[in-house]
C-alpha cells in the first residue's frame, strides 16, 4: 500500500487512476513487468473495465509467464483461504416511515427529491461475507465466483457476483429458516442508509479509495455503524438493489413503498465501494444484472410479516 509511515501510523495517499496507468507504463517501458503488472492492476480496481490497461495487463502477464515459462494466470496465487465460517448474519429492525428521497443538488437521476413512505424491515448489520457466500456454494454445490487479485477473504464482503447470483442467494437462505429473504429496494436502501436528513457518509463510517488505497475491500462491520446499528452502506462494496433503474423514475415514483420499474435493462447499485472516491448516500448508478464487479457486493433484508 502507498502511503507516508510516521511514527506507528501509516497515512494513505489519495492515488487516481491516471497516475497507476502513468506508474504501470513507465514500469512497462523499463520492461519492469512485475511493477508494472502491480500498477495496472491497480488501475483496474479503480475502473475494473477500461480496456487499455485491460490489454497491457495481458501483455504484462505473458511476458512474465514467458520469463518464467509458467502459465499465465488471471490473477495472482490468491491467499490460502482459512476454514470456512458459519454463517454469522444478524439483522436490526428498521422502522418505517416517511423521508425525503433524492436531491434538489443531485445528479439528474437523483431528481426530484420526493417524499417516500416505508413499512418496518430488517436489515442485515454488514454485507453477504465470502465465508457467507462459500457456506451457500457448498451446500448448493456451486462454484464460487473467480478469486479477485487480492484472494478470498472469509470476512470481507463477497463480490463479483451477479444481481441473479445474488437473488439465488437470499432465495436458497429463505429456505432455511422460512423467513423470505431478499435484496433491499433503492428506497430502502436509501432510507437505511441515511441519518435523517444527513446525506453524507463520512470516513468514519465507510471504506473508500482515500483509506484503503483502493487495493481490496477490509473485513465487514471494523468502521462506526450508523444510526440504525448498519455498518459500511457508504462505502466498503457496493451493493446490489432489487430495482430496475430508470434515470427518471423519481418523477413518476409512487410514494408509498416503490419498488422501481416494471423492466428495464440495468439493476440499481448503490452505494460507493473501496475503490471509490465518497458521494452523497443519494448518488445512484445501474449495471446489467448479468454484470460481475469485482467492487459490488449485496446485503439483504426481510420483512416479518
Amino acid at each position: 500500500m502507498m502511503g507516508l509511515i510516521w511514527g506507528n501510523k501509516l497515512f494513505a495517499q489519495k492515488i487516481n487512476f491516471d497516475e497507476y496507468k502513468k506508474r504501470a507504463d513507465a514500469c512497462f517501458n523499463k520492461q519492469d513487468y512485475e511493477c508494472a503488472k502491480e500498477n495496472y492492476e491497480r488501475a483496474l480496481r479503480i475502473r475494473n473495465e477500461e480496456p487499455y490497461c485491460k490489454s497491457q495487463l495481458q501483455k504484462v502477464q505473458k511476458a512474465l509467464a514467458k520469463k518464467t515459462s509458467t502459465p499465465v494466470t488471471p490473477n495472482p496465487t490468491p491467499i490460502k483461504p482459512k476454514p470456512t465460517k458459519p454463517s454469522t448474519l444478524s439483522f436490526v429492525l428498521v422502522k418505517g416511515g416517511t423521508f425525503q428521497m433524492g436531491a434538489p443538488q443531485g445528479a439528474v437521476d437523483e431528481k426530484p427529491m420526493h417524499s417516500v413512505t416505508l413499512k418496518d424491515f430488517y436489515v442485515a448489520t454488514h454485507e453477504v461475507t465470502v465465508a457467507e457466500y462459500k457456506q451457500y456454494c457448498k451446500a448448493t454445490a456451486k462454484e464460487m465466483p473467480t478469486p479477485p487479485n487480492w484472494g478470498w477473504q472469509d470476512d470481507h464482503p463477497i463480490v463479483g457476483v451477479s444481481w441473479q447470483e445474488a437473488v439465488e442467494y437470499c432465495e436458497w437462505l429463505s429456505k432455511q429458516n422460512g423467513k423470505k429473504y431478499r435484496l433491499l429496494t433503492e428506497a430502502e436502501w436509501e432510507y437505511a442508509a441515511s441519518e435523517g436528513p444527513k446525506k453524507t457518509a463520512p470516513e468514519e463510517s465507510g471504506w473508500y479509495i482515500s483509506n484503503t488505497d483502493g487495493a481490496s475491500p477490509k473485513n465487514v462491520g471494523t468502521k462506526k455503524a450508523n444510526k440504525w446499528g448498519i455498518f459500511d452502506m457508504g462505502g466498503n462494496a457496493a451493493e446490489w438493489c432489487a430495482d430496475w433503474y430508470d434515470k427518471g423514475y423519481y418523477a413518476q415514483s409512487p410514494s408509498q413503498t416503490p419498488v422501481g420499474p416494471a423492466q428495464g435493462t440495468r439493476k440499481v447499485v448503490r452505494g460507493r465501494s473501496f475503490g471509490d472516491e465518497p458521494k452523497s448516500l443519494t448518488f445512484r448508478y445501474a449495471l446489467p444484472p448479468a454484470s460481475k464487479s469485482p467492487t459490488v457486493g449485496f446485503r439483504i433484508c426481510y420483512e416479518d410479516k
